[in-house]
């Protein structure tokens, strides 16, 4: 596997996105048409959990299509090895795409698999909590499920296929995740850019991007609220499509491109935390987007706040993992998180001090608030 974001550097700019966003109801059932456009074989690694729901559908599709199909399901741990141990399963067949299908792990492991064999992909989310479908890495994790290394693929997939009827079945708890991972991408591109960081391509930000996070976050406070009150339900609402776009495709080309700032780089100390490995993502990086708006001296913004309360979405560390937090952890999650290059797409430099003052005032006022409001 090759990495090649070396070809870039901080003297340029660079905007990157996959090679065709598909979205709409029942979009899944074309799958094998897309296919067909990249090879006349396939492999389709999913869930094991949702396989049994899209299977018969992706493999219907590929057969009318003319592309051979070969199933692989996911079900474990993405780890390090995880890529070897896909391709060993699969053996001597030689496929030309690789469609991954699922939930954000399962994407990456289809990530890993076609990063490994050098294969066409085609993403193809079964929920809306995360942007990982349009973006070109993949994480990857240690037994004990932190972050080990995020790895780039060649270039970015070449179809991401969005089923909106088939996201609408999601639990609505994962839409709410979703809308916390695509809240911040606003605020970390404008952060990336006023500041001397580098993006996912190791070059400098775009305008094109910011102006993409900063419609991602203007559909979601118009469309979260009425999107959330669809999640769930298998009837995808006008409300619900504008979200998804927002949140896979808008998202998606908004961090890539635009850059990462703290709510992201803090995800990397929370799994230190007990409970902390198993809180989704999207709650992760909507506590960090308070943090980084206290770093701001910043409050959220009313309508973003109002839209937190909506979702569910926590304000404070200890809302995060359910649990108070001590003056020991919050420096532990402020040490693990500062090396990360993240940090440095600001509009200041930080360090260790100012970000544990940070994370303590959030949960100070924070609690404040909630017992007066009681």
């Amino acid at each position: 596997m090759t990495q090649p974001l070396d070809v870039f550097s901080a003297g340029m700019t660079v905007f990157g996105g996959p090679g065709r966003y598909v979205q709409g109801q029942g979009v899944l059932d074309c799958t094998g048409a897309f296919a067909a456009q990249l090879g006349c074989s396939a492999v389709l690694l999913a869930d094991a959990v949702i396989l049994p729901l899209i299977g018969a559908r992706i493999a219907a599709s590929c057969a009318a299509a003319g592309v051979s199909l070969e199933v692989l399901p996911f079900a474990g741990k993405l780890l390090p090895g995880t890529a070897a141990e896909l391709d060993a399963t699969l053996g001597a067949h030689r496929p030309q795409v690789v469609i991954a299908a699922g939930g954000g792990r399962a994407i990456d492991a289809g990530k890993a698999l076609a990063d490994r064999r050098g294969l066409a992909l085609i993403t193809l989310p079964t929920v809306a909590s995360n942007d990982a479908p349009t973006s070109k890495n993949y994480v990857l994790y240690d037994e004990a499920g932190h972050l080990a290394e995020v790895r780039h693929l060649r270039r970015s997939p070449d179809f991401v296929v969005v089923d909106t009827a088939l996201l609408a079945t999601a639990p609505r708890a994962m839409f709410a995740a979703g809308l916390g991972d695509a809240l911040s991408k606003k605020a970390e591109a404008e952060a990336c850019a006023m500041g001397q960081g580098t993006t996912m391509f190791l070059a400098r930000p775009p305008r094109l991007a910011s102006v993409i996070a900063a419609e991602c976050q203007a559909v979601l406070l118009e469309h979260g609220v009425a999107a959330l009150a669809a999640a769930g339900t298998g009837q995808p609402t006008l409300a619900f499509e504008a979200a998804v776009e927002a949140m896979i495709l808008m998202a998606g080309l908004g961090f890539e491109s635009g850059g990462l700032s703290v709510p992201h780089a803090l995800t990397r100390g929370v799994p230190l935390l007990p409970g902390g490995a198993i809180a989704p993502h999207g709650f992760q990086v909507a506590w960090g987007l308070v943090v980084h708006h206290r770093l701001l001296d910043q409050p959220l913004p009313a309508e973003l706040s109002s839209l937190y309360t909506a979702a569910g979405l926590p304000r404070t560390l200890a809302a995060l993992i359910g649990q108070t937090v001590t003056p020991a952890q919050i420096r532990a999650v402020a040490e693990a998180s500062l090396p990360v290059r993240h940090m440095l797409n600001f509009p200041r430099p930080l360090d260790l001090p100012q970000l544990i003052a940070a994370i303590e005032a959030v949960e100070a006022e924070n609690h404040e608030g909630a017992r007066c409001a009681g």
